[in-house]
């Protein structure tokens, strides 16, 4: 840290925008991995379940490009909590995911996964699906 002047008011803010900064990409890299964790899931497990592609490719990249980015950039664009100054300071020899990060993202994926293949199943069954493969375009047909 460099002082640019002689007020500790400096020094507690510049340790209050690092903690928040911190949280922000601990939110986001644990919001992007989630679901990125989800959609692997949901491919591999309905591959090997014999459905058809839950997710084809072109809703793969809008999946990644607009409702992932978007959200991700919204987490670490917010502002920081309250009682951030509040809290102990974060062991340094601890990476990003200590503290069970690794296992909320694992859980928050496989969830996303099989919600999604439980809502695809469900869909096909009750409206019917039609894949056009020459366009790669999902219609779903209405009985």
């Amino acid at each position: 840290m460099i002082l640019a002047d002689d007020n500790f008011v400096t020094i507690v803010e510049a340790v209050k925008q690092g903690r928040s900064i911190y949280e922000n990409i601990r939110k986001a890299i644990h919001f992007l991995i989630a679901t990125n964790i989800g959609e692997i899931v949901t491919i591999f497990a309905g591959l090997l379940l014999g459905m058809n592609s839950p997710l084809l490719a072109i809703q793969l990249l809008w999946i990644n490009l607009v409702t992932d980015s978007i959200p991700a950039i919204a987490l670490g664009l917010e502002s920081g909590d309250k009682d951030i100054m509040n809290r102990k300071p974060k062991d340094a020899r601890k990476g990003i995911f200590a503290d069970g990060l690794w296992g909320k993202i694992i859980v928050e994926g496989t969830m996303l996964g099989v919600l999604t293949l439980l809502i695809f199943s469900f869909g096909s069954k009750f409206y019917g699906l039609e894949i056009r493969k020459n366009y790669g375009i999902c219609n779903i047909r209405i009985n």
